[in-house]
């Protein structure tokens, strides 16, 4: 008997753990997807309380939208690294339980949605969309706007709409990082899990239903088109996450590395500036003028004027009330465009011998530095720090691994009401920092040299 059950258990952990061929790994992942409907569907959701089965199918299958693409990457990732069903089954079980982690927060809405986001919805959808392009609705910039016209037309709850488009963004950013971390041979499925399951990336989009990811996304797929020697495509990929959010602009300075570098062209410049005017383009067609378009950006630079807005950074270690704004802004400002200028040229000055790890790392020096500098920064503006934190950590182990657990725990503080005070978060973050300084190669030359 126990011979019998010894060749089965053999038998089966053969099955389970040879590489899964493609029928399997797509029955995987259709198996998951119709367990994750099922479960919607059975789920009582508030906004749709009176509603038909028509509609609360129809919802259900908007918030199923996220989880494809999260599947179709756990799949491709499940190939790459040649694993069986079981590495497939556990791969999808997680996007599920990613999944579910957002929608737990699906009813909450935030005051940003609230005072702002449910207003420009509902603008949009009293007007045409040539209406609304030239009424100038909302400080994000047009590519959004588009979003959250579609979105009026959608005829499902725009608070769950919104909220799947920034889902969306989190399974597009988790397959970035996987992309970034394929290359090492074992980083890729731990980079695609950890971005999955980031506490802030949960709780920015389930939560706050705000749209960091897809300006993050769109900045790591061009690095790392980049990386894998597709210009063309990364630069329409900074282009797109730079018509996202201004945010953007703590990661590009790195373009400047990868131009000195040779991964970048002057035709790729022309390619981000077309993909910028093409965004542009059916805003302009609808009514709204450059300047409108334009004005976007310099406008947020003066909306806010507090020397912090919740970051763990510079102004998150010191008692800001009673300081001269504009003094102690305009240091901070030169402080963080300096520290910026050293970092670029470093990795100038390292052009040539620049491996993936290095450039990496360069950018994550960028946003730590840029937004740890500023003043102004609102809690959320490290978040693109997360993702790159854990590529690299999933990369290169040892002092990154801290470093991406400080820069987690430091943003989640400042997210979520941890029994972390500010100070302390900004210390940590600044820690964080100082960690990824030192994890350098040998022969990679350092601020210092570059003076």
């Amino acid at each position: 008997m126990s011979g019998r059950l010894a060749a089965l258990d053999e038998r089966l952990r053969g099955i389970l753990t040879r590489p899964a061929g493609r029928t399997a790994r797509l029955l995987c992942g259709l198996l998951t997807l119709a367990a994750f409907f099922v479960l919607l569907m059975t789920r009582t959701l508030a906004q749709l309380a009176d509603a038909g089965i028509a509609l609360h199918a129809g919802t259900v299958l908007v918030l199923c939208m996220p989880l494809a693409v999260m599947l179709a990457f756990a799949l491709l990732t499940a190939k790459e690294n040649e694993g069986g069903v079981l590495f497939t089954l556990v791969l999808c079980a997680l996007c599920a339980a990613a999944m579910l982690a957002r929608v737990s927060f699906i009813e909450r809405s935030s005051g940003d949605y609230d005072i702002y986001l449910a207003d420009w919805l509902d603008r949009l959808a009293a007007g045409s969309f040539s209406e609304g392009m030239r009424a100038n609705i909302g400080e994000y910039n047009v590519l959004y706007q588009y979003i959250l016209f579609l979105i009026t037309r959608l005829g499902v709850p725009a608070l769950y709409a919104v909220k799947a488009v920034s889902f969306l963004g989190d399974a597009l950013l988790a397959g970035a990082a996987a992309r970034l971390a394929r290359r090492t041979g074992r980083g890729s499925a731990p980079a695609f899990g950890a971005v999955l399951l980031l506490p802030t990336g949960v709780l920015n989009g389930g939560m706050f239903a705000q749209c960091d990811s897809l300006y993050a996304c769109a900045a790591l797929w061009g690095l790392a088109l980049c990386l894998d020697e597709k210009p063309a495509r990364a630069a329409v990929c900074f282009a797109l996450s730079l018509a996202f959010k201004l945010q953007a602009v703590f990661l590009l300075p790195i373009v400047v590395v990868l131009w000195a570098d040779r991964k970048l062209t002057l035709r790729d410049g022309l390619i981000f500036l077309v993909t910028l005017v093409i965004v542009a383009l059916p805003a302009m067609l609808g009514g709204k003028s450059l300047t409108a378009i334009l004005s976007i950006y310099t406008s947020q630079t003066g909306l806010y004027t507090g020397l912090n807005y919740g970051a763990a950074g510079f102004f998150g270690l010191m008692e800001t009330g009673g300081l001269d704004v504009y003094a102690y802004g305009n240091f901070a400002m030169g402080l963080a465009f300096g520290a910026c200028a050293l970092i670029v040229c470093s990795g100038v000055r390292s052009a040539g011998r620049l491996d993936e790890d290095d450039i990496i790392r360069l950018g994550l020096l960028l946003v730590l530095t840029i937004v740890f500098l500023l003043p102004r920064m609102h809690e959320r503006y490290f978040y693109l720090a997360g993702p790159l934190s854990v590529v690299l950590a999933c990369r290169r182990g040892g002092l990154s691994v801290a470093a991406a657990a400080l820069i987690e725990l430091a943003s989640l503080s400042t997210y979520w009401a941890l029994a972390i005070p500010l100070p302390l978060a900004s210390a940590m973050m600044l820690t964080a920092l100082i960690l990824v300084l030192m994890d350098r190669k040998k022969g990679f030359p350092s601020a210092k040299s570059v003076i």
